[in-house]
């Protein structure tokens, strides 16, 4: 059995079901799989934990680093890891928590297994680099976001709807400033290859990777009442055509392309929140990462 190391995204975890994760710890301890086992929060978090774990692990064998949370909290990881050590190549397994189908028994078995198995694919690593918004890079795995986090009611119209996530965004994104939707639009340009594109009142969008055959694109929110976006959302769901026309737009995407972002005022790349202000990067794929597929017995 390979031990690995453990983060453990905690904000992702309802109050009532923090306990679990002393039992999960124990099985796992049990098991020999637990070389540390660390607990991210708001005040400590899963970049910060990541940067500690690459300081330390930089003299020892490589070993597994297994992220308990969501792609954000992988993607937090990754960051950490290559913003140590751009070379470092320790491969990451994601086990996602989910509030409703969570099972302690299950998801230790869930690590063990692959842990065992370690069936490992190379996925494209994504690099931004330029002012974002100080000068700099940011690596990242399969979707990079800009603005208000819309990732559960995004234009991937073949999803399982999360509703709970769904609702959640929309009411953060109302508590925000949301009454005015011209407060935190924002416009921005892109080029690729021979095409240079405007896009004047977009309210969030997603960087997304190509791979296993399909081509990158950009997915974003365009200004537009919520309730018509929730009803253009679930048209799309039942087939109807064009829902791209209200509120969505799904951009095929070449890379290396340039973004540049005007004076955007409520700001989040990737769920980092930012100062607010312009950005201007390059979006490049800086090679592969190796990514742990996730096994069942």
């Amino acid at each position: 059995m390979t031990s690995a190391h453990f983060i453990i995204d905690t904000t992702l975890i309802r109050q009532k079901d923090l306990g679990a994760l002393d039992q999960i710890q124990g099985q796992l301890t049990a098991a020999q799989a637990v070389t540390s086992f660390q607990k991210a929060s708001t005040q400590n978090p899963v970049y910060n934990l990541a940067r500690k774990v690459a300081k330390t692990m930089q003299t020892e064998e490589v070993l597994p680093i297994v992220v308990i949370g969501n792609p954000a909290s992988l993607n937090a990881t990754l960051a950490a890891i290559l913003d140590f050590d751009d070379t470092l190549r320790w491969p990451l397994l994601l086990i996602n928590w989910n509030d409703k189908s969570h099972s302690t028994n299950r998801l230790v078995n869930q690590i063990l297994t692959s842990l065992s198995n370690q069936t490992i694919r190379q996925a494209p690593l994504g690099l931004v680099t330029g002012s974002v918004p100080k000068q700099g890079k940011q690596y990242f795995l399969d979707s990079f976001q800009v603005g208000p986090d819309f990732s559960a009611i995004l234009p991937k119209f073949n999803q399982k709807f999360a509703w709970k996530h769904a609702f959640h965004q929309m009411f953060s994104f109302w508590g925000q400033a949301s009454r005015n939707q011209n407060k935190i639009s924002f416009s921005w340009t892109l080029r690729f290859a021979h095409t240079y594109q405007n896009h004047s009142k977009t309210l969030g969008l997603q960087i997304i990777l190509g791979q296993d055959g399909i081509a990158a694109e950009i997915r974003l929110v365009n200004q537009l009442p919520w309730p018509q976006i929730m009803l253009t959302y679930l048209r799309g769901k039942k087939g109807v055509e064009n829902p791209s026309r209200k509120g969505f737009t799904t951009i095929p995407l070449m890379i290396p392309a340039d973004f540049h972002i005007q004076d955007i005022q409520s700001v989040k790349t990737d769920g980092r929140l930012l100062q607010s202000g312009a950005y201007s990067f390059t979006m490049t794929i800086a090679g592969t990462y190796p990514i742990m597929k996730v096994s069942e017995n």
